[in-house]
């Protein structure tokens, strides 16, 4: 509401109308202050005071609560240097524009030994001050700290709202400066004291004389004033994206940003200052006091990842960039601690790489040979940022895939080509490679286009990989763990293998990846060994390869938000023919003008060659916002020899400025993509940012920047794609690359000798592949005998009415398990001499009595008997399922259909995605689950699998906390070297091929019913087994269940999840007991049937899994704060 009236008073002097926007200037305050009291319930120690004074608290984005950290630990800063200098006087600390509500009383709570004999006094328009007044009288953690010499709170003055020992309130416009100084000297004697005055924002909403004659007349308050300012300034011309954004926002609020322009930089604000007889003067940008070292430490920079997850860095670049810190001083000792002067090849921000500094005119002579073309896109589809731009194979056509859009990250693509060319659809990643954003895709020197990591948020880092073969992009290894804002070189491997080495990155918000990875399509990722002197850690960089294997290094952001300087030379070390290192030097060849040296190392820059020039765009730069000048530079000179570690190579590096139409909109360089086309030019697609509080940005067209001389052939267009068919399971599996890793242990069949041979497997907890074992009479493994069981047992009355005039002779499996709904049916079973566990009671039917009778335990594995926990007979037409461990042992006797298994070793849990408290995982681990396929599966690095073939008469020994997946196999050849990963063919025509449900099974339902191949062929893919499962642990180790269903788990993991203090000491100490007692018993000893199956602990490996997993746990909850 915009106030009326005159800002009141005493005298003639008071006499001053409000500014006509005063009331609007009055409620930025109101956004501010919430801003600051989001940041301050997250960032700052308690007790909070911001809480009081906003009126209502609303979470704001991680990026406006870096920045506004920022803010309040500048002015922070600056007050304790004021406060902590050494005199004589008393001080005064005087805030214009009270904007900063919780400043004085924050002070007074934490550091009222610092601020013994000083005072704090705010001044703003009456309206506020009276409101403020109000909240201060009102709440008394406020009015406590305040200490009052008369009865009321008030001055001698009605304007002086609040007048205390500690602290005064003032009702004025401070443009007014008489009626202002008279109130001042109502309450503090400022010619005896030390003044420093602060105005956060304030000062930017005066018109321009007024705000350099209240700076003017502070100069004048005292001998020894300090004047500190913080507000908005230009770091580039007003047509910057970010610039125009912030500007265009505060003037749409109705109080335009009125200095800004009138002082951009340090040069005008150095001279501003001068000019009021200030003599002391010190300029910054709060991106450039955001590193230095006077103000925070790398470590204190470190600790705000962990307060909330953050990877806004442009976004928080550009803001604080577009504010500056001024503090002047008009006598007295500087309050400023000196500023840090060292060489460049040893500062705070440097490696050991130097660069030498001409005053030379910054321009590429050459640069008046390239030109930017604007093209529209009418849609939407080039808005996003932080995409990847890759070639569309044989087509002059560039795509952008994923990226952050205006609501969440993408999975779609914009494809861009020239107008009429004739070529095909375009195709594009297929949707299961999913969202995301802050990836790398990158063209291999075959040609083939990989995908690799990227993230959904900062704390989702993804892992996959993509490799695309002509128009099918194939799912290929894993990375060792997610990484996003890393860089991708391809390289050229001995015998002409194309691989690719992946650079920096981030893990997760607090980590940036220190190994370098190599991938290779044979063998997948690994790290490679680093010689030389290595860089430092970063993310964002720009790492080039310059020929087959060899390039340069420079920028990024370390791990403490600090743009890296230097540049570097690396090169692949190839020894007997084979990849042995990747070696670093650092280079001190680079010839740059003073100008272009501060934007040289930057951060999330694209770049390109055109001819033998390297061209190097956009990003943030080490001062944040890099002026439109310096946004493209170009390097060039001696590639030739850069291969040569011998010879110190010759760059320059100079501006390219780029000629445009008038009616060409200028690009914003942030978040883009850029991609060289066949014929040599550059097309820049996607870019922006969340400007802040200021709201969002896109480019929303196509850039394309070419060199005049050869021109522009035909405009350049947004054309529709189609996606990549997800690779078919039959497809050449050489494609994927992902046959080509080892593909693990395949467990041969053994024939059992006696009871020993299955007590040693068990002992060391080994998988064992047994076959020739009798399980009972072999009507179990009868067709028929399955088909009565399966009607007799899990038909309803009215089901069975339905199908009692049926011929069932003539039904195949799959189609009695489709006409009873169902896709798998599991029997619990008795076996007669074993002992199972009383905690599942079945009420048998004849059928089932059956059964129970037909099965029998092999007398090799008679021991177990007295350790059963359950036997259940499964019939399934399931094609594969998920990965999932057990806490018991289990025997998996298969009596019908064949049947492929996949196990991992229990120290591979914590790579193969269980979610926590679950025992069966998220990870996809088969490529393809069709019945005629080779099924090949994909095994996160660093895993052990092994495989196991099990046909009909075959029987698997799983140990306990081993992670098994299966997948049904149809094999109708006896080509023995097709069970490990080989490729099979259909055992049938491909009119005999299955079609699949929804649910992922087998259906029948349109099988003729009186063809017996068919039924057949339908039978081979349900799989029938028995499985046996046994505990030789302890039973007070394991959870209670009531069912013979469940995955059992340890109680040590279920309570260590409740109380993980103590989660060591309970895997270490939990020893099995000579004679626990359970439900009265006594548990099995030494003379027991099954003795020497007994372990006396957890096993070492399991316990070290479970301790992995519960560390990931304890992070992902703290991430969650």
């Amino acid at each position: 509401m915009r106030p009326s009236g005159s800002n009141g008073g005493g005298g003639d002097e008071d006499v001053l109308p409000y500014e006509r926007n005063a009331g609007l200037i009055m409620a930025t305050n109101n956004a501010t202050t919430a801003f600051k009291a989001s940041t301050e319930r997250l960032y700052l120690s308690k007790p909070h005071f911001h809480k009081y004074f906003a009126k209502k608290v609303k979470r704001a984005s991680a990026a406006v609560h870096r920045g506004s950290w920022l803010r309040m630990r500048a002015i922070k800063w600056v007050i304790q240097q004021f406060l902590e200098r050494p005199s004589d006087q008393n001080k005064v600390v005087i805030n214009f524009g009270a904007g900063y509500d919780s400043l004085p009383f924050r002070w007074l709570s934490q550091e009222a030994g610092l601020c013994a004999g000083a005072k704090f006094i705010d001044v703003d328009y009456d309206l506020v001050m009276e409101t403020k007044r109000d909240i201060i009288i009102s709440t008394p953690e406020l009015r406590d700290l305040l200490h009052f010499s008369g009865p009321s709170c008030t001055g001698s003055d009605p304007c002086v709202l609040v007048d205390s020992e500690e602290y005064a309130a003032i009702g004025c416009d401070m443009r007014n400066l008489q009626r202002l100084e008279r109130l001042l000297k109502s309450v503090i004697n400022l010619d005896e004291c030390s003044v420093l005055c602060i105005a956060e924002d304030s000062t930017s909403f005066m018109p321009v004389s007024a705000a350099d004659t209240l700076i003017s007349w502070c100069a004048r308050l005292s001998k020894d004033v300090t004047f500190c300012l913080l507000e908005p300034c230009s770091p580039d011309q007003p047509d910057n994206p970010f610039t125009r954004k912030m500007t265009d926002h505060y003037t749409g609020l109705g109080t335009p940003l009125k200095s800004i322009f009138q002082y951009p930089d340090d040069r005008s604000q150095i001279q501003r200052f001068s000019n009021a007889s200030f003599t002391q003067i010190d300029y910054q940008s709060l991106w450039e006091l955001w590193a230095d070292p006077r103000f925070l430490s790398p470590s204190q920079r470190m600790e705000l990842d962990h307060v909330e997850p953050f990877d806004d860095w442009e976004e928080f670049a550009l803001w604080a960039s577009h504010y500056c810190l001024v503090i002047a001083q008009n006598g007295g000792h500087p309050v400023l601690p000196g500023k840090l002067i060292k060489s460049r090849a040893n500062s705070v921000s440097s490696e050991a790489s130097d660069i030498s500094a001409r005053t030379s005119s910054p321009c590429n002579p050459d640069s008046e040979h390239f030109a930017y073309r604007y093209y529209n896109d009418p849609g939407e589809l080039c808005q996003r940022h932080h995409g990847s731009a890759y070639p569309i194979p044989d087509q002059d056509a560039v795509a952008i895939f994923g990226g952050a859009g205006s609501k969440s990250c993408l999975s779609t693509s914009a494809v861009c080509r020239p107008r009429h060319l004739n070529d095909e659809t375009p195709i594009v990643l297929p949707p299961e490679v999913g969202a995301r954003c802050c990836h790398v895709i990158t063209a291999l020197n075959n040609g083939d286009n990989i995908l690799v990591g990227g993230r959904l948020s900062p704390t989702q880092p993804l892992k996959d990989c993509w490799l695309q073969k002509g128009n099918i992009w194939y799912r290929i290894h894993d990375l060792p763990e997610g990484r996003y804002r890393h860089r991708l070189a391809p390289v050229t491997l001995p015998d002409n293998v194309f691989g690719a080495i992946c650079f920096g990155g981030k893990v997760n918000p607090t980590k940036v990846a220190t190994d370098v990875l190599l991938w290779e399509p044979n063998k997948g990722w690994r790290e490679l060994r680093l010689f030389g002197k290595e860089p430092k850690p970063r993310f964002g960089p720009n790492f080039i390869c310059l020929g087959f294997n060899h390039g340069l290094l420079f920028g990024g952001m370390r791990q403490d938000g600090v743009i890296c300087q230097g540049i570097w030379r690396w090169r692949l070390v190839i020894r007997d023919n084979a990849v042995q290192a990747l070696r670093f030097r650092p280079s001190h060849g680079l010839d740059t003008s003073i100008g272009s040296y501060q934007h040289f190392a930057r951060f999330g820059a694209s770049y390109g060659f055109v001819q033998d020039y390297l061209l190097i765009i956009g990003g943030i730069g080490r001062l944040g916002c890099i002026p439109k000048t310096y946004e493209i530079l170009s390097l060039d000179g001696s590639f030739s020899t850069w291969h040569d570690e011998s010879k110190e190579p010759s760059f320059r590096v100079s501006a390219v400025e780029a000629m445009c139409s008038q009616d060409c909109p200028r690009p914003f360089l942030v978040g883009h993509s850029t991609l060289r086309t066949r014929t040599g030019m550059y097309v820049i697609l996607g870019g922006g940012a969340d400007c802040f509080n200021y709201g969002e940005y896109f480019n929303k067209g196509i850039w394309v920047l070419y060199e005049k001389e050869a021109g522009l052939a035909a405009d350049w267009v947004i054309v529709p794609s189609k996606a990549s068919r997800y690779p078919p399971a039959n497809s050449d599996s050489s494609f994927t690359a992902v046959d080509r890793r080892p593909e693990g242990v395949l467990i041969a069949p053994a024939v059992l000798t006696g009871p020993e041979d299955f007590h040693a497997a068990v002992r060391v907890s080994r998988p064992l592949h047994m076959s020739g074992l009798e399980l009972g009479s072999c009507r179990l493994q009868s067709v028929g005998f399955l088909k009565a069981a399966l009607l007799q047992n899990s038909m309803s009355e009215e089901m069975s009415s339905a199908l009692k005039h049926s011929t069932h002779a003539h039904m195949s499996l799959v189609q009695i398990l489709d006409a009873l709904g169902m896709t798998s049916t599991t029997f619990d079973i008795r076996c007669p001499g074993a002992k199972l566990e009383d905690n599942n009671h079945v009420c048998p039917t004849k059928a089932q009595s059956d059964i129970d009778e037909e099965l029998q335990i092999p007398t090799q594995l008679s021991s177990i008997s007295s350790l059963l926990h359950s036997v259940r007979l499964v019939i399934s037409k399931k094609i594969s399922t998920k990965l999932q461990y057990n806490a018991t042992g289990n025997i998996v006797f298969q009596v019908h259909g064949a049947r492929k298994l996949l196990l991992f070793p229990p120290g591979d849990q914590s790579k193969l995605e269980f979610p926590p408290g679950a025992n069966t995982s998220n990870l996809d681990i088969f490529c393809d689950k069709t019945p005629f396929q080779e099924h090949i599966f994909y095994a996160p690095s660093g895993t052990s699998p092994h495989i196991a073939i099990l046909k009909p008469g075959d029987a698997l020994f799983i140990p306990p906390f081993w992670s098994v997946a299966s997948v049904i196999f149809v094999d109708s050849s006896n080509d023995k070297d097709r069970l490990c990963n080989g490729p099979s063919s259909p055992s049938t025509p491909s009119e005999k091929s299955s079609h699949l449900s929804s649910n992922g099974s087998i259906s029948g339902s349109e099988c003729v019913s009186d063809c017996k191949e068919t039924r057949r062929i339908q039978d081979d893919w349900v799989d029938v087994t028995v499985n046996l499962s046994f505990r030789n642990l302890p039973p007070h180790l394991f959870c209670t269940s009531s069912s013979h269903d469940s995955h059992n788990d340890l109680v040590a993991y279920e309570e260590g999840r409740r109380h993980l203090e103590s989660v060591v000491k309970r895997f270490t100490s939990n020893v099995c007991h000579s004679t626990p007692r359970q439900n009265g018993q006594t548990a099995p000893t030494k003379s027991v049937v099954g003795s020497d199956l007994m372990l006396t602990n957890i096993p070492k490996d399991v316990a070290k899994a479970y301790l992995q997993r519960l560390g990931k746990e304890l992070l992902m909850m703290a991430e969650e704060l």
